[in-house]
């Protein structure tokens, strides 16, 4: 017999969370089938879960939109069950979908996250921060469209009751670092989780990965995750940099909204000629392989047209990243290679030495005239010349990139004792003079450095990290604006501090004295469900069976705290804990009910 929850008849199980279970179910009344979403039965008497519950129906009821699940009905927080009837959709999770299929051609997975983008718009205009942005939480329905689902832990940005100071909430491998410190989401915060989802979908693994929930959050805060061009090269070097910037550790580094992100992914799709993402996707789905295929052919020849562009605007960076793409997708790609030849021989060519003139090394000098500067008079020398603002390209008739660019000389021939622009011979000049710049000789600043704390890496200007250590204190720098990072080595315990600094000119060594921030303690109390958790006096507020950042402030970046754990008709406990920056730590507290009181 077909069990009833109210007017609903429950058919079958089709998905299983940790706060509910999915049915297929049938509504009685209108004679349709529904996603039936009820909460576990020892679910029902905690009251955050009911809120939590109802936080869900409440937020989707307010969010009409193709791309998220649309909610039907709610039994309210005192029905004996509670319950959401949603539209049912056919499946499965683009997480299941994607383990089979990912990675995806890049501009695929671009159109993938265009759709959510769109969804994500919808909610943040209603003032809705999903919160919790997964694969697990994108559905496929029909084969041919993506739903955003699952508003369970969305905070409501215009509702100060609905957040949970100090707790954490979210799925470990896509949470932001706002999450992971307990502070405030926005916004960024979806566009950061939906960042790890393109990530997934582009490369086929996630950025942020590790062997427990709480080395992932390390990493998480580090902003410890592979360069996604190294993982697939295939992606190319746009779709690299929309990642890094969706991943940015600070908000504020982040695009400013799911808008703009979804603008910069319309304009990297366009670029190969998709001009709708939506119908795109579609397209994909109806037929992953084959369509994968035809893709991949429309990328490359693409990519060949762009990259010849670049060349020729010469925009070599670009030309060589777009190539370099090509080659990654199609090995061996002849028209790719002859390309970049073409490239390495002209900036080869361009290389030429340049000095002041002189005879003595067989070097013609040559000069043309500079536009704005006039021509030099006859018998010129070459004070005049360099007076005048003029540089003296002297080229080595050895130098065989010179001879290749038609600049060699005849050794046998003399340098004129003084130089005439108008009447040196064509076979001579082969290029034009350019405005000097007279820079004095720059003596380099002695740079000793004094981090705290002193296990750390340090990297100048983006070279590789050192370590700091008895064979590197301190280094020769130019005067000037350099940018720094340093990295802790002690257990990931603090905060990378990325910085630059203007080093003055002058005699004598400066100092670089940095100070790292603490990296939060992680702490989780576990014993009786459902308690208030409060570290110290207010630092930190959380529940029980959840990870509670704590801000670490002492020097010696440990400290002990008190603990205090509170739940209506329990006896209140009190437990000391030490918390190292960095590092999880977990206690048990199982509070005792308060006795009865005597008739």
């Amino acid at each position: 017999m077909l069990r009833k929850v109210e007017k609903y008849e429950v058919l079958e199980e089709i998905g299983h969370g940790g706060m509910a279970t999915v049915f297929r179910a049938r509504d009685t009344k209108l004679d349709r089938l529904v996603a039936l979403k009820i909460m576990h039965p020892h679910l029902r008497g905690a009251k955050e879960a009911r809120a939590r519950f109802g936080r869900e129906a409440q937020s989707v009821a307010r969010l009409k939109h193709d791309r998220i699940l649309e909610i039907y009905d709610y039994s309210g927080e005192e029905s004996d069950e509670s319950y959401i009837a949603a539209e049912l959709l056919t499946g499965p999770t683009l997480r299941k979908w994607a383990d089979e299929h990912a990675p995806l051609p890049a501009e695929i997975a671009a159109c993938f996250a265009v759709e959510m983008c769109r969804a994500l718009t919808a909610a943040h205009e209603k003032g809705i921060v999903h919160r919790d942005v997964k694969p697990e939480n994108i559905l496929l329905h029909e084969n041919r469209e993506l739903k955003l689902t699952d508003f369970g832990i969305a905070d409501m940005v215009d509702s100060q009751s609905m957040t949970a100071t100090g707790q954490i909430l979210g799925s470990p491998g896509h949470m932001a670092p706002e999450q992971v410190e307990g502070g405030d989401s926005d916004p960024r915060t979806d566009v950061f989780a939906l960042g790890t989802v393109l990530f997934y979908l582009a490369t086929g693994r996630l950025p942020f990965t590790g062997k427990n929930p709480h080395q992932i959050l390390k990493r998480i805060m580090d902003g410890d995750y592979p360069d996604p061009l190294r993982v697939a090269p295939g992606i190319g070097g746009t779709l690299r940099a929309i990642l890094q910037r969706s991943l940015e550790r600070s908000p504020s580094d982040r695009f400013e909204s799911a808008a703009a992100f979804e603008a910069a992914l319309v304009k990297m799709v366009a670029e190969v000629g998709i001009e709708d993402p939506h119908a795109e996707v579609a397209r994909f789905l109806a037929d992953p392989p084959g369509r994968a295929k035809e893709i991949t052919k429309e990328i490359i020849a693409r990519s060949l047209v762009l990259g010849k562009a670049a060349r020729d605007a010469g925009r070599v960076s670009e030309a060589q990243d777009r190539l370099g793409r090509v080659l990654a997708l199609d090995d061996g790609n002849a028209e790719a290679l002859e390309i970049l030849s073409r490239i390495g021989n002209d900036r080869a060519r361009s290389q030429t030495i340049t000095r002041a003139a002189g005879g003595a090394l067989g070097l013609l000098v040559a000069l043309a005239a500079v536009a704005g500067l006039g021509r030099l008079s006859p018998g010129s020398s070459t004070a005049d010349a360099l007076d005048a603002g003029v540089m003296l390209v002297a080229i080595d008739e050895s130098d065989a990139s010179a001879r290749d660019a038609g600049l060699a000389i005849d050794a046998a021939e003399p340098a004129p004792p003084a130089i005439d622009a108008a009447t040196v011979p064509d076979a001579y000049v082969r290029m034009v003079a350019v405005e000097v710049r007279h820079t004095a000789p720059v003596t380099p600043r002695h740079v000793v450095f004094d981090p705290d704390p002193v296990n750390v890496r340090i990297s100048i200007d983006g070279a590789p990290g050192r370590n700091y250590g008895p064979t590197f204190q301190s280094i020769d720098l130019a005067p000037g604006t350099h940018r720094f990072r340093i990295i802790s080595n002690v257990q990931r315990c603090c905060v990378d501090d990325v910085f630059e600094l203007d080093i003055p000119p002058g005699p004598g060594e400066t100092s670089v004295h940095r100070v790292l921030a603490s990296q939060p303690a992680l702490l989780s109390v576990t014993g009786t469900v459902g308690a208030s958790v409060v570290v110290g006096e207010g630092r930190a507020r959380g529940r029980t069976h959840s990870v509670i950042a704590v801000p670490i402030t002492s020097a010696s970046r440990r400290e002990s705290q008190t603990i205090t754990v509170t739940l209506a008709g329990h006896r209140t406990e009190t437990r000391e804990v030490l918390l190292v920056a960095g590092t999880a730590a977990e206690i048990s507290v199982t509070l005792e009910p308060e006795a009865s009181p005597q008739p």
